[in-house]
């Protein structure tokens, strides 16, 4: 197709919280390879993470059952149990996940105290506190306390019943839970109840942040974009307008059809006539 700048290939989409996923998850999974995690597949396309101590590990599903994408946990020992379980469904924008991963990482270089729960205290209650002030509000709900965003567009459900750790780390149920986007568009992610309070601020950073985002045409549906949100427009480049023009050219050229030869063709000369037989009369 000719590029025409009425229809520009790019977006920038804002707040990210409200784009849609994107199909490409490496960039999320990246920054635990830079602090020397290492990554594994199975056979159907997903893909494994583990830290060098085996004792955290990342999963990225995307032939797996169920709407969960990314599960990512951590726990004390190798053979154990994990401590605490993060989770991301299909439709969560992949910066949301990468901003946490990243913070993992550098938890990560700092030991185990800095990514797992020493004192088993109670989690979220300085964060929550801190989105209070941000303008959040609180409403009672069964069976959970819900946090709002101003805009509405973001709920933050805590779980305040007792929970079996069993069932939390199979995901069963969770002491957190984030509802982002409007009805029909909504993407979730989960926390359990013993994530270290500093990773549930990043986790919770990483979901609310509202900073913009870059969407390619196709994989955005302008017409169904929430309200609240924005999608502006990148234009390309001179370079770039270069490129494409030059791309369609030799595409169009390519898909002409060869001209018609000219062939020649030699008059069939009237045959000879015969001559008369002998004897015969006109």
């Amino acid at each position: 197709m000719p590029y025409t700048p009425d229809k520009p290939r790019e977006y920038r989409v804002a707040p990210r919280y409200l784009a849609n996923a994107d199909a490409d998850g490496s960039a999320a999974i990246q920054p635990l390879l830079d602090a020397g995690w290492a990554q594994s597949r199975d056979e159907p396309g997903n893909t494994f993470v583990t830290s060098p101590d085996l004792r955290a590990r990342l999963a990225h599903l995307p032939e797996g059952d169920g709407p969960t994408l990314w599960k990512i946990s951590a726990g004390p020992d190798a053979f154990a149990p994990p401590q605490w379980l993060v989770t991301f469904d299909h439709n969560t924008p992949p910066e949301a996940v990468e901003d946490f991963t990243t913070a993992l990482a550098d938890a990560y270089t700092l030991g185990s105290n800095a990514y797992l729960n020493q004192d088993d205290r109670a989690v979220g209650v300085d964060t929550c506190l801190q989105l209070l002030s941000d303008g959040w509000s609180l409403g009672p709900t069964t069976p959970f306390l819900t946090y709002r965003s101003p805009d509405e567009q973001i709920r933050l459900h805590f779980r305040e019943n007792r929970l079996r750790h069993a069932d939390e780390m199979t995901g069963g149920t969770e002491r957190w839970l984030f509802e982002v986007g409007p009805p029909g568009g909504v993407w979730y992610a989960t926390a359990s109840s013993r994530l270290p309070e500093h990773l549930f601020q990043s986790l919770t950073a990483a979901v609310t942040d509202p900073a913009p985002v870059h969407r390619l045409l196709r994989h955005i549906d302008l017409d169904h974009l929430p309200a609240q949100a924005t999608a502006t427009p990148i234009a390309p480049s001179p370079l770039e307008v270069a490129r494409i023009q030059a791309a369609t050219a030799r595409s169009t050229t390519s898909l002409r059809p060869p001209a018609a030869r000219l062939t020649c063709t030699t008059a069939a000369r009237p045959a000879a006539p015969q001559p008369g037989l002998a004897g015969s009369t006109r």
